[in-house]
C-alpha cells in the first residue's frame, strides 16, 4: 500500500430538531447559481480536493489498453501452442499399432 496518496474521508454532522420553531420552516435564500456553460465537463481545477484527483490522459489510457490487448493475444497464442503440443503427444501415445 502506498502512502503517497492519502485516503480522503468525508463526514457530516446531523442535527435533529424534535420540536422545531416556526422560523425553521422558512426556506433559506437560494444559493448563487454558477454558470455551467463556462465550466467544462470534468473540470476539477477549482475542486477543494484537486491535488488528490488523478490526472487522466486518454492517450495514455489507449496505449495501456493496446499493450494489454497485445499481451492477452500473446498469452492466447502461447496456450494454443501448448494445447496443440499436448494433444499431439496424447494422440501419439494412443495410436493403434
Amino acid at each position: 500500500m502506498s502512502t503517497k496518496k492519502p485516503v480522503v474521508v468525508e463526514s457530516y454532522d446531523e442535527v435533529v430538531f424534535t420540536e422545531p420553531p416556526e422560523t425553521g420552516f422558512t426556506l433559506p435564500p437560494p444559493a448563487p447559481v454558477e454558470d455551467e456553460s463556462k465550466r467544462k465537463r470534468g473540470d476539477t481545477k477549482d475542486h477543494p480536493l484537486s491535488q488528490w484527483l488523478l490526472n487522466f490522459s486518454e492517450a495514455d489510457e489507449l496505449l495501456q489498453l493496446a499493450a494489454a490487448r497485445q499481451q492477452v493475444q500473446a498469452h492466447i497464442a502461447k496456450f494454443r501452442r501448448q494445447i496443440s503440443l499436448t494433444d499431439g503427444a496424447q494422440n501419439q501415445q494412443f495410436k493403434p499399432l
